[in-house]
């Protein structure tokens, strides 16, 4: 080969390294995970302490996921009193600080589906090449505002209409309109699940972590986490 050949090869190999060196550079695609959680003061005592255990769990199951193709970003929503409020901010599962959520008041759940609506509209938060969302929905009661027009909104939008949407419900004393605004949550076909008993909670979440984790892996092409991974 000439040596005017053997520069234009060696320049093309060169080109090629960086590119495939800016790709490993590339972050992992944030796959966003939102627990939308009722504080209301129906939840005080044993069902929120059993949920903050229940979440803190599941943040540390997440924050052991290391692909290097994604990763799994956790924020949750409080809602109760007059307003729902951003309690932990989209971060990476293992960037997450953990504080107890505290019940107050009423049930503020069309403010929380107008703040989620709001996180996954923001490029800054959410960017475009984030793994679909997946929102999980947890109260023991009836919204005390309006909600159908918030939650209309948020299955209008791009990341809300792709989202996983799955919904909690907590205790035996659910109406049965309360347990309609869980479904009406739901991705269509997917059931309400269920936690009569407060000591049922942690299995929900464990049920969760699995199925998030099992998507995060069939897009990146690694292991799922099992279920008795997470005893």
């Amino acid at each position: 080969m000439a040596p005017e050949n053997l520069t234009a090869y060696g320049s093309t190999l060169d080109a090629e390294q960086q590119v495939l060196a800016n790709q490993s550079r590339r972050p992992p695609r944030p796959m966003p995970v939102i627990v939308l959680a009722d504080i209301s003061g129906s939840m005080d005592g044993e069902k929120i302490h059993v949920l903050n255990r229940s979440i803190r769990s599941m943040l540390h199951a997440f924050a052991a996921e290391d692909s290097a193709r994604g990763e799994i970003h956790v924020a949750v929503i409080a809602f109760g009193g007059d307003e729902a409020v951003v309690h932990q901010p989209l971060v990476r599962a293992s960037q997450a600080q953990w504080t107890e959520l505290t019940p107050r008041g009423r049930t503020p759940m069309g403010g929380a589906f107008d703040l989620t609506r709001a996180l996954l509209d923001d490029p800054t938060i959410v960017p475009k090449r984030a793994f679909p969302p997946t929102l999980v929905l947890v109260s023991d009661g009836l919204p005390t505002d309006d909600w159908q027009a918030p939650l209309t909104a948020l299955l209008g939008t791009r990341w809300g209409a792709r989202a996983l949407r799955l919904a909690i419900g907590i205790g035996v004393d659910r109406t049965s309109e309360a347990d309609e605004v869980l479904a009406q949550f739901s991705t269509p076909g997917t059931d309400v699940l269920r936690s009569d008993q407060v000591h049922e909670i942690p299995a929900q979440f464990r049920w969760v972590t699995a199925t998030v984790t099992e998507q995060l892996h069939q897009r990146t092409a690694a292991r799922a986490v099992r279920l008795e991974d997470l005893d």
